[in-house]
């Protein structure tokens, strides 16, 4: 949800906005992040496809996208670990998703 539809919603509900709650969008967060996400989206996904499971993102052109992106050579282990760790928590996430529940 974007910051805009947030305090639309707690217009429309009377809510006064929760400082917490309210939604961070790509711009308000350091050029580094935004660049790594701006790569993380770009990488192609992981999928096991017998058991529908994803295994995350495929980073063999990561090295050649820090390349494009005119990211510094001495930058690249900082980007790196920043991709892994939105990936890592995008695994869990979508395992999640994917859990089917217990009979």
């Amino acid at each position: 949800m974007a910051k805009e539809q947030y305090f639309d919603l707690c217009e429309q509900m009377g809510n006064a906005p929760v400082p917490e709650e309210i939604p961070i969008e790509l711009h308000e967060f350091p050029l580094e992040v935004q660049e790594a996400l701006c790569i993380y989206k770009t990488l192609r996904d992981d999928w096991e496809f017998v058991a529908g499971t994803y295994l995350g993102k495929k980073l063999d052109t990561v090295f050649d996208l820090f390349s494009a992106y005119g990211i510094p050579s001495e930058d690249h282990r900082t980007y790196y670990e920043l991709i892994a760790m939105v990936d890592s928590v995008r695994i869990d996430e979508m395992r999640k998703q994917t859990k089917k529940p217990a009979n």
